[in-house]
Protein backbone atom coordinates (compact mmCIF):
# COMPACT_ATOMS: atom_id res chain seq x y z
CA UNK A 1 0.00 0.00 0.00
CA UNK A 2 3.09 2.57 0.73
CA UNK A 3 4.72 1.31 -3.17
CA UNK A 4 7.78 -0.21 -1.59
CA UNK A 5 10.44 -1.03 -3.75
CA UNK A 6 10.68 -4.81 -5.33
CA UNK A 7 13.97 -5.63 -3.78
CA UNK A 8 11.67 -5.07 -0.27
CA UNK A 9 9.30 -6.95 -1.67
CA UNK A 10 11.45 -9.65 -2.72
CA UNK A 11 13.03 -10.21 0.93
CA UNK A 12 9.33 -9.78 2.72
CA UNK A 13 8.12 -12.84 0.57
CA UNK A 14 11.68 -14.73 1.12
CA UNK A 15 10.90 -14.67 4.75
CA UNK A 16 7.58 -15.21 4.64
CA UNK A 17 6.06 -16.40 1.30
CA UNK A 18 2.63 -17.07 3.31
CA UNK A 19 1.87 -13.52 3.56
CA UNK A 20 0.81 -13.46 -0.16
CA UNK A 21 -1.96 -15.76 0.00
CA UNK A 22 -3.16 -13.76 3.28
CA UNK A 23 -6.37 -11.47 3.04
CA UNK A 24 -7.39 -8.26 4.59
CA UNK A 25 -10.91 -7.39 6.64
CA UNK A 26 -12.35 -6.53 2.83
CA UNK A 27 -11.15 -10.17 1.26
CA UNK A 28 -8.17 -8.50 -0.49
CA UNK A 29 -4.63 -10.16 -1.72
CA UNK A 30 -1.61 -8.31 -1.71
CA UNK A 31 -1.87 -8.40 -5.63
CA UNK A 32 -5.35 -6.02 -4.96
CA UNK A 33 -3.73 -3.84 -3.05
CA UNK A 34 -0.42 -3.68 -5.06
CA UNK A 35 -2.62 -3.29 -8.29
CA UNK A 36 -5.08 -1.00 -7.04
CA UNK A 37 -1.66 1.54 -5.40
CA UNK A 38 -0.06 1.42 -8.59
CA UNK A 39 3.22 -0.89 -7.21
CA UNK A 40 6.07 -0.86 -9.58
CA UNK A 41 5.82 -3.72 -12.60
CA UNK A 42 8.49 -5.64 -10.84
CA UNK A 43 6.55 -5.83 -7.43
CA UNK A 44 3.33 -6.99 -9.03
CA UNK A 45 5.23 -9.68 -11.08
CA UNK A 46 6.90 -11.15 -7.43
CA UNK A 47 3.49 -11.31 -5.70
CA UNK A 48 2.00 -12.94 -8.87
CA UNK A 49 4.86 -15.46 -8.64
CA UNK A 50 3.86 -16.36 -5.38
CA UNK A 51 -0.07 -16.59 -5.58
CA UNK A 52 -0.58 -17.53 -8.56
CA UNK A 53 -4.25 -18.20 -8.03
CA UNK A 54 -4.97 -14.18 -6.62
CA UNK A 55 -5.55 -13.77 -10.33
CA UNK A 56 -8.79 -14.67 -10.39
CA UNK A 57 -9.44 -14.31 -6.54
CA UNK A 58 -12.52 -11.38 -5.87
CA UNK A 59 -12.33 -9.25 -2.93
CA UNK A 60 -15.92 -9.00 -1.03
CA UNK A 61 -16.70 -6.44 -3.67
CA UNK A 62 -16.35 -9.16 -6.14
CA UNK A 63 -13.33 -7.52 -7.66
CA UNK A 64 -10.74 -9.51 -9.49
CA UNK A 65 -6.99 -7.39 -9.88
CA UNK A 66 -7.77 -7.13 -13.23
CA UNK A 67 -11.17 -5.65 -12.97
CA UNK A 68 -9.38 -2.66 -10.43
CA UNK A 69 -7.02 -1.26 -12.96
CA UNK A 70 -9.65 -2.32 -15.58
CA UNK A 71 -10.46 1.58 -15.85
CA UNK A 72 -10.06 3.96 -18.96
CA UNK A 73 -9.09 6.69 -16.57
CA UNK A 74 -6.08 4.33 -14.70
CA UNK A 75 -5.00 3.26 -18.54
CA UNK A 76 -3.91 6.65 -19.55
CA UNK A 77 -1.12 6.21 -16.71
CA UNK A 78 2.31 4.18 -17.95
CA UNK A 79 2.13 1.88 -14.85
CA UNK A 80 -1.04 0.98 -14.92
CA UNK A 81 -1.29 0.13 -18.50
CA UNK A 82 1.98 -1.98 -17.97
CA UNK A 83 0.69 -3.26 -15.11
CA UNK A 84 -2.92 -4.13 -17.04
CA UNK A 85 -0.94 -5.35 -19.90
CA UNK A 86 0.70 -7.96 -17.45
CA UNK A 87 -2.44 -8.64 -15.88
CA UNK A 88 -3.72 -9.65 -19.02
CA UNK A 89 -1.30 -11.82 -20.36
CA UNK A 90 -1.03 -13.54 -16.73
CA UNK A 91 -4.74 -14.18 -16.71
CA UNK A 92 -4.68 -15.19 -20.63
CA UNK A 93 -2.17 -17.74 -19.43
CA UNK A 94 -3.85 -18.70 -16.16
CA UNK A 95 -7.19 -19.79 -18.04
CA UNK A 96 -5.40 -21.82 -20.66
CA UNK A 97 -3.19 -23.51 -18.21
CA UNK A 98 -6.68 -24.13 -16.44
CA UNK A 99 -8.51 -25.28 -19.84
CA UNK A 100 -5.34 -27.18 -20.39
CA UNK A 101 -5.40 -28.69 -16.75
CA UNK A 102 -9.36 -29.16 -16.93
CA UNK A 103 -9.17 -31.13 -20.64
CA UNK A 104 -6.39 -33.55 -19.17
CA UNK A 105 -8.67 -34.04 -15.92
CA UNK A 106 -11.11 -35.00 -18.12
CA UNK A 107 -9.48 -37.15 -20.11
CA UNK A 108 -7.49 -38.88 -17.08
CA UNK A 109 -10.83 -39.16 -15.70
CA UNK A 110 -12.83 -41.04 -18.84
CA UNK A 111 -9.70 -43.34 -19.13
CA UNK A 112 -9.59 -43.94 -15.41
CA UNK A 113 -13.86 -44.56 -15.30
CA UNK A 114 -12.92 -47.58 -18.93
CA UNK A 115 -10.46 -48.95 -16.51
CA UNK A 116 -12.03 -49.21 -13.44
CA UNK A 117 -15.33 -50.81 -15.25
CA UNK A 118 -12.79 -53.57 -17.05
CA UNK A 119 -11.67 -54.26 -13.75
CA UNK A 120 -14.60 -54.56 -12.16
CA UNK A 121 -16.08 -56.60 -14.80
CA UNK A 122 -13.09 -59.23 -14.25
CA UNK A 123 -13.07 -59.14 -10.35
CA UNK A 124 -16.92 -59.63 -10.81
CA UNK A 125 -16.08 -62.98 -12.62
CA UNK A 126 -13.43 -63.67 -9.96
CA UNK A 127 -15.50 -62.99 -7.55
CA UNK A 128 -18.64 -65.69 -8.72
CA UNK A 129 -15.48 -68.27 -8.79
CA UNK A 130 -13.96 -67.47 -5.86
CA UNK A 131 -17.73 -67.37 -4.10
CA UNK A 132 -18.68 -70.48 -5.34
CA UNK A 133 -15.70 -72.02 -3.62
CA UNK A 134 -16.11 -70.47 -0.27
CA UNK A 135 -19.64 -71.58 0.08
CA UNK A 136 -18.88 -75.54 -0.64
CA UNK A 137 -15.99 -74.85 1.76
CA UNK A 138 -18.22 -73.11 4.15
CA UNK A 139 -20.82 -76.25 3.73
CA UNK A 140 -17.61 -78.77 4.46
CA UNK A 141 -16.77 -76.55 7.38
CA UNK A 142 -20.25 -76.53 8.77
CA UNK A 143 -20.00 -80.19 8.58
CA UNK A 144 -17.19 -80.48 10.62
CA UNK A 145 -18.14 -78.30 13.05
CA UNK A 146 -20.84 -80.42 13.75
CA UNK A 147 -19.13 -83.66 14.02
CA UNK A 148 -16.92 -81.94 16.74
CA UNK A 149 -19.93 -80.39 18.20
CA UNK A 150 -21.07 -84.09 18.84
CA UNK A 151 -18.00 -84.95 19.81
CA UNK A 152 -17.15 -82.26 22.36
CA UNK A 153 -20.46 -83.01 23.66
CA UNK A 154 -19.94 -86.64 24.22
CA UNK A 155 -16.35 -86.20 25.76
CA UNK A 156 -17.81 -83.34 28.12
CA UNK A 157 -20.41 -85.54 29.35
CA UNK A 158 -17.50 -88.59 30.21
CA UNK A 159 -15.26 -85.56 31.57
CA UNK A 160 -18.24 -84.79 33.68
CA UNK A 161 -19.12 -88.02 34.95
CA UNK A 162 -14.99 -88.59 35.98
CA UNK A 163 -15.23 -85.33 37.78
CA UNK A 164 -18.18 -86.21 39.38
CA UNK A 165 -16.57 -89.48 40.67
CA UNK A 166 -13.25 -87.29 41.18
CA UNK A 167 -15.01 -85.19 43.80
CA UNK A 168 -16.93 -87.29 46.01
CA UNK A 169 -14.02 -89.83 46.48
CA UNK A 170 -12.21 -86.28 47.62
CA UNK A 171 -14.44 -85.15 49.80
CA UNK A 172 -14.51 -88.40 51.66
CA UNK A 173 -11.16 -88.97 51.90
CA UNK A 174 -11.11 -85.28 52.71
CA UNK A 175 -13.46 -85.84 55.28
CA UNK A 176 -11.37 -89.18 56.94
CA UNK A 177 -8.96 -86.61 57.40
CA UNK A 178 -10.49 -84.27 59.22
CA UNK A 179 -11.67 -86.84 61.53
CA UNK A 180 -8.12 -87.69 61.92
CA UNK A 181 -6.86 -84.35 63.03
CA UNK A 182 -9.90 -84.15 65.35
CA UNK A 183 -9.20 -86.70 66.89
CA UNK A 184 -5.54 -85.85 67.20
CA UNK A 185 -6.14 -82.01 67.99
CA UNK A 186 -8.58 -83.81 70.88
CA UNK A 187 -6.30 -85.75 72.16
CA UNK A 188 -3.60 -83.11 72.61
CA UNK A 189 -5.96 -80.55 73.92
CA UNK A 190 -7.12 -83.11 76.64
CA UNK A 191 -3.55 -83.78 77.46
CA UNK A 192 -2.85 -79.83 77.39
CA UNK A 193 -5.75 -79.48 79.72
CA UNK A 194 -4.63 -81.56 82.36
CA UNK A 195 -1.76 -80.29 82.80
CA UNK A 196 -3.07 -76.41 82.97
CA UNK A 197 -5.15 -77.81 85.57
CA UNK A 198 -2.38 -78.77 87.63
CA UNK A 199 -0.67 -75.65 86.94
CA UNK A 200 -3.74 -73.72 88.36
CA UNK A 201 -4.01 -75.67 91.06
CA UNK A 202 -0.65 -74.80 92.02
CA UNK A 203 -0.92 -71.21 91.32
CA UNK A 204 -3.76 -70.94 93.01
CA UNK A 205 -2.06 -71.96 96.37
CA UNK A 206 0.41 -70.44 95.81
CA UNK A 207 -1.28 -66.74 94.90
CA UNK A 208 -3.35 -67.09 98.02
CA UNK A 209 -0.74 -67.28 100.43
CA UNK A 210 0.58 -64.26 98.84
CA UNK A 211 -3.20 -62.73 99.01
CA UNK A 212 -2.89 -63.14 102.82
CA UNK A 213 0.69 -62.00 103.39
CA UNK A 214 -0.27 -58.87 101.58
CA UNK A 215 -3.48 -58.12 102.97
CA UNK A 216 -1.62 -58.37 106.43
CA UNK A 217 1.05 -55.60 104.80
CA UNK A 218 -1.41 -54.01 103.37
CA UNK A 219 -3.37 -53.48 107.22
CA UNK A 220 -0.80 -52.17 108.77
CA UNK A 221 -0.18 -49.65 105.68
CA UNK A 222 -3.32 -48.37 106.36
CA UNK A 223 -3.12 -48.03 109.63
CA UNK A 224 0.21 -45.95 109.15
CA UNK A 225 -1.22 -44.07 106.33
CA UNK A 226 -4.51 -42.78 108.36
CA UNK A 227 -1.27 -41.29 111.36
CA UNK A 228 0.25 -39.87 108.62
CA UNK A 229 -2.87 -38.10 107.28
CA UNK A 230 -4.25 -36.92 110.15
CA UNK A 231 -1.03 -35.77 111.18
CA UNK A 232 -0.13 -33.88 108.10
CA UNK A 233 -3.77 -32.11 108.11
CA UNK A 234 -3.04 -30.81 111.42
CA UNK A 235 0.07 -29.23 110.37
CA UNK A 236 -1.44 -27.95 107.22
CA UNK A 237 -4.47 -26.00 109.10
CA UNK A 238 -1.81 -24.71 111.34
CA UNK A 239 0.29 -23.43 108.39
CA UNK A 240 -2.61 -22.03 106.76
CA UNK A 241 -3.52 -20.17 109.42
CA UNK A 242 -0.20 -18.48 110.84
CA UNK A 243 0.01 -17.66 106.89
CA UNK A 244 -2.71 -15.91 106.62
CA UNK A 245 -2.28 -13.91 109.72
CA UNK A 246 0.99 -12.46 108.76
CA UNK A 247 -0.78 -11.63 105.39
CA UNK A 248 -3.19 -9.66 106.87
CA UNK A 249 -0.33 -8.14 109.40
CA UNK A 250 2.06 -7.01 106.01
CA UNK A 251 -1.03 -5.55 104.82
CA UNK A 252 -2.37 -3.21 107.43
CA UNK A 253 1.51 -2.57 108.36
CA UNK A 254 1.80 -1.73 104.61
CA UNK A 255 -1.74 0.07 104.95
CA UNK A 256 -0.73 2.35 107.64
CA UNK A 257 2.81 3.06 106.40
CA UNK A 258 1.19 4.91 103.16
CA UNK A 259 -1.30 6.73 105.74
CA UNK A 260 1.38 7.81 107.64
CA UNK A 261 3.31 9.06 104.57
CA UNK A 262 0.75 10.83 103.53
CA UNK A 263 -0.38 12.78 107.16
CA UNK A 264 3.64 13.43 107.56
CA UNK A 265 3.92 15.07 103.91
CA UNK A 266 0.81 17.17 104.52
CA UNK A 267 2.03 18.32 108.16
CA UNK A 268 5.44 19.24 106.68
CA UNK A 269 3.71 21.40 103.64
CA UNK A 270 1.58 23.08 106.42
CA UNK A 271 4.51 24.19 108.64
CA UNK A 272 5.79 25.47 105.15
CA UNK A 273 3.42 27.42 104.62
CA UNK A 274 3.05 28.94 107.83
CA UNK A 275 6.89 29.36 108.21
CA UNK A 276 7.23 27.04 111.05
CA UNK A 277 10.72 25.06 111.09
CA UNK A 278 10.15 21.38 111.05
CA UNK A 279 11.40 20.20 114.14
CA UNK A 280 14.68 17.96 114.10
CA UNK A 281 14.42 14.32 116.13
CA UNK A 282 17.80 12.75 115.51
CA UNK A 283 20.35 12.47 112.37
CA UNK A 284 18.65 9.72 110.74
CA UNK A 285 15.23 11.55 110.57
CA UNK A 286 17.16 14.81 109.74
CA UNK A 287 18.63 12.95 106.71
CA UNK A 288 15.12 12.04 105.89
CA UNK A 289 13.92 15.59 106.54
CA UNK A 290 16.41 16.46 104.13
CA UNK A 291 15.99 14.09 101.72
CA UNK A 292 12.00 15.21 101.60
CA UNK A 293 12.94 18.93 101.50
CA UNK A 294 14.82 18.13 98.48
CA UNK A 295 12.15 16.27 96.87
CA UNK A 296 9.13 18.24 98.15
CA UNK A 297 8.86 19.72 94.52
CA UNK A 298 7.77 16.56 93.15
CA UNK A 299 4.95 14.42 95.27
CA UNK A 300 4.88 11.99 92.61
CA UNK A 301 8.40 10.54 93.26
CA UNK A 302 7.78 10.42 97.11
CA UNK A 303 4.85 8.54 96.06
CA UNK A 304 6.67 5.61 93.86
CA UNK A 305 9.16 5.58 96.94
CA UNK A 306 6.53 5.08 99.07
CA UNK A 307 4.98 2.04 96.81
CA UNK A 308 8.68 0.65 96.39
CA UNK A 309 9.09 0.57 100.14
CA UNK A 310 6.09 -1.04 100.85
CA UNK A 311 6.44 -3.45 97.95
CA UNK A 312 9.94 -4.42 99.46
CA UNK A 313 8.23 -5.01 102.64
CA UNK A 314 5.92 -6.81 101.32
CA UNK A 315 8.40 -9.14 99.65
CA UNK A 316 10.70 -9.38 102.47
CA UNK A 317 7.58 -10.78 104.69
CA UNK A 318 6.68 -13.32 102.03
CA UNK A 319 10.23 -14.84 101.67
CA UNK A 320 10.29 -14.92 105.38
CA UNK A 321 6.91 -17.22 105.27
CA UNK A 322 8.39 -19.64 102.11
CA UNK A 323 10.75 -21.55 104.87
CA UNK A 324 7.26 -22.42 107.36
CA UNK A 325 5.42 -23.66 104.22
CA UNK A 326 8.21 -25.70 102.87
CA UNK A 327 8.40 -27.19 105.94
CA UNK A 328 4.57 -27.47 106.20
CA UNK A 329 4.77 -29.32 102.98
Amino acid sequence: MRRAPAWFVSELLSKYPESACMRTNLGEYPLHLAVDKACFPEVVNLIIVANWNAIVSQDQAGRTPLDIVDREELLQTDDYRIIFESLGRCHKTYMDIQKATHAEKVALTRKQKLTFNAVSKRHQEELKVENGKQAKLQKDVEDLKKEIENMKELTNNKDHQIQKHMQQKDIWLAGIRELENKEACQRRELESERTQVKNLLYTIERKEDEIHGKDAHIHVLSKDLRSIAISNETDIMESLIVEQSMRTMVSNQITLQKLMSSKSRSLKSLLKQRGIAVPKIDNNQQMSEEKSTHDDDDDDDDFVEDDAASAAMMAAALVALQPTATCTK
